[in-house]
């Protein structure tokens, strides 16, 4: 969710990449919306997820959120892949793409629970930066002096956003957030790799699978998570509410793949930046969140970096391109 789309692969269908049609303006407002659309649901899937947590256990809401949101997925692979829409070739990539990806996401959910929404979501854009530093042990991609002293500075945005700790800010919380762009950044290396032999959708669906598979096994075993807490008082139940985040869910990852199929992720990349004022709305508005100065600056910086990091990578592609 939020930044994780920055860096994605085009979405893949058939025997080829979607293609823009001849009207590209067009194309731009049409995958602006879809990505918009995108934004507005992660928000209200994280939204749902802090009213559950203090009535279910994590992995409850993760199992149901990963297992609602195939059917979509599956329909849509069948739909424009055929009967080949599980076809996989790199499998062990998709296996450690499939535990990263987990991994992020979990870490995600439980820092929406232990900190406010618009603090989880500034460290959360954190993720290019560590997509950086990874494409370099990783991915064996050369990276310029520049560059490296833009991750530098992003973790300058992190330690103004989270300096001096005080008892309002959760050290565990903070943690998770962290650790979920962290595992989303080697989620989306891993992607890259994957998008050079694979299919998206075929990847979604395997992924969101063995998140099913995943989260069920941590359910039933570890400890505070066998069994659901005591239901909320509100007025849809709590298997109502995750119904809702796995449809959503499925929905998400839909408008996300609609708004690469109509503009390239490059041009769609800028309005990732939007993630951050909108999870300040939502935490001020919903959960009476407090911001501060020291918010203000420390999002700025973090969001300048990755939008100069966004900016290099695409004078690099240009340069390699000539």
């Amino acid at each position: 969710m939020l930044v994780q789309c920055q860096h994605s692969d085009e979405i893949q269908v058939g025997k080829g990449r979607f293609e823009m049609t001849q009207d590209t303006s067009e194309n731009l407002v049409l995958g602006a919306i879809y990505l918009v659309s995108e934004l507005l649901l992660s928000f209200i899937i994280v939204s749902l997820v802090k009213i559950l947590e203090p009535t279910m256990a994590v992995f409850e809401i993760v199992f149901y959120r990963y297992l609602l949101c195939l059917p979509l997925l599956i329909l849509y692979g069948r739909w424009s892949l055929g009967a080949q829409f599980l076809r996989i070739n790199n499998i062990f990539v998709l296996v450690l793409r499939s535990i990263f990806g987990f991994m992020g996401l979990s870490f995600w959910f439980l820092a929406i629970m232990h900190i406010d929404i618009s603090l989880a979501t500034a460290l959360a854009n954190t993720m290019p930066i560590f997509i950086t530093i990874l494409s370099i042990l990783i991915g064996k991609e050369n990276v310029g002096t520049r560059r490296i002293i833009a991750v530098l500075c992003g973790f300058v945005g992190v330690m103004v956003l989270l300096l001096p700790m005080n008892a309002e800010i959760s050290m565990i919380g903070t943690l998770y957030a962290l650790s979920g762009a962290f595992f989303a950044g080697l989620m989306f290396v891993y992607i890259r790799m994957l998008g050079k032999s694979d299919a998206t959708i075929s990847t979604a669906i395997w992924y969101n699978s063995g998140g099913a598979v995943f989260s069920a096994l941590l359910w039933a075993v570890l400890p505070d998570q066998s069994r659901t807490k005591i239901p909320i008082e509100m007025g849809l139940s709590p298997l109502a509410i995750l119904v809702f985040i796995g449809v959503l869910a499925s929905f998400q990852q839909f408008f996300l793949a609609q708004s690469h199929r109509y503009a390239e992720a490059s041009a769609l990349a800028p309005l990732h930046y939007i993630a951050i004022p909108m999870g300040v709305m939502v935490g001020v508005v919903l959960f009476g969140e407090v911001i501060t100065g020291k918010f203000i600056v420390g999002s700025l910086i973090i969001v300048g970096v990755n939008y100069y990091i966004f900016l290099r990578e695409r004078a690099a592609v240009r340069n390699n391109s000539v």
